[in-house]
């Protein structure tokens, strides 16, 4: 048993996390005392926290895809569930009169096709993007022929889930 210094309650050391500098090898608080201390510092510091983080991946690119892939791996279940709800909500973005129209079909499908194309001839990787992206936190887009846009991939990712403005 080892006792918290925040909040002074006594738990086992699996209530603690491992520091191997401490003389006893655990934090001198428990892990719901750091967890809060975490989640309110990162309320207070969210903009300098989130440029530092940028700043490290950016730095450390390989390092971060391993991380992401090694973590893809082990959380396959969590994989899938996002991929599942990526589709559904490309379903629910797509309107019912592309659904029924096989031109709007066939344009949808004609800018995969021109994403692989591009690889092939131009070399590099090519995604296809959705303009007005469909999950964006200021607007959603809809997954129609209109709104997609073949692109290379680090301009895609550059972009993210925002909607650029072109003034």
């Amino acid at each position: 048993m080892k006792t918290c210094s925040r909040c002074m309650v006594a738990q086992a050391y699996t209530g603690f996390h491992k520091d191997a500098s401490r003389k006893d090898g655990f934090r001198n608080q428990c892990k719901t005392c750091v967890a809060a201390y975490m989640q309110k510092n990162y309320v207070v510091n969210r903009d300098s926290i989130i440029k530092k983080v940028a700043v490290w991946i950016a730095e450390n690119r390989d390092k971060h895809n391993a991380k992401c892939n090694l973590w893809a791996k082990n959380n396959p279940d969590k994989v899938n569930a996002r991929t599942a709800q990526r589709y559904a909500t490309k379903n629910r973005a797509t309107p019912a009169c592309v659904l029924a129209n096989p031109d709007f079909q066939w344009m949808i499908t004609e800018a995969y096709a021109l994403a692989k194309l591009r690889e092939k001839m131009l070399g590099g990787v090519w995604e296809v993007d959705h303009i007005v992206p469909l999950r964006g936190k200021l607007v959603s887009g809809l997954h129609t022929p209109w709104n997609l846009q073949v692109v290379q991939l680090h301009v895609n990712r550059r972009k993210s889930n925002h909607f650029q403005v072109s003034t």
